[in-house]
């Protein structure tokens, strides 16, 4: 129950924190500050070991949100991070396990505008489509982890402001 009110106040503390007029907000998700469309309907905790927070700008069900997700499941084919999702792009040839790159694809490249925002210390992995958008990239700190950022409604350009802070 503390880690749901400690996330809640997390959450709706940034709020206060206009970073500009562009009705966007800080809001700060495993160490890294992201900016985010200010004035949610909601958000929450799911309590799930991926530490999974959605933030909901819409009335109806699964309507307009934004999700913020450790992958620690997440299968790699035995390939760091870096080099496997430039494998699913095909930048490179790292030798990942090929079930887990063609997976991979098939859920996330497939009918999608796909491709790398660099950063000086991170690299941001997308996947665009219709329906649904999703960002991965690999922390550092506090521990080595692949997160994730998804929403079914943002705007390419909105979710690239969302990671303003680490790009160039």
């Amino acid at each position: 129950m503390k880690t749901i009110v400690f996330f809640l106040v997390i959450i709706f503390s940034g709020v206060a924190l206009a970073e500009d007029q562009n009705d966007y907000f800080k809001f700060v998700y495993h160490g890294f500050d992201f900016y985010i469309p200010e004035a949610p309907k909601s958000a929450g905790f799911l309590g799930s070991p991926n530490k999974t927070i959605i933030v909901k700008y819409g009335d109806a069900p699964g309507e307009k949100l934004v999700g913020f997700s450790v992958e620690n499941e997440m299968e790699t084919g035995e390939c760091e991070p870096e080099f496997f999702f430039r494998e699913v792009l095909g930048e490179v040839e790292a030798g990942c396990g090929e079930l887990a790159v063609e997976s991979f694809r098939r859920v996330f490249v497939d009918d999608r505008e796909t491709g790398v925002w660099s950063g000086e210390r991170y690299d941001f992995y997308y996947f665009f489509g219709n329906k649904r958008s999703t960002i991965f990239f690999a922390s550092e700190v506090p521990d080595k982890a692949i997160l994730k950022v998804d929403s079914n409604f943002l705007t390419k350009n909105q979710i690239k402001r969302a990671f303003k802070a680490y790009l160039k």
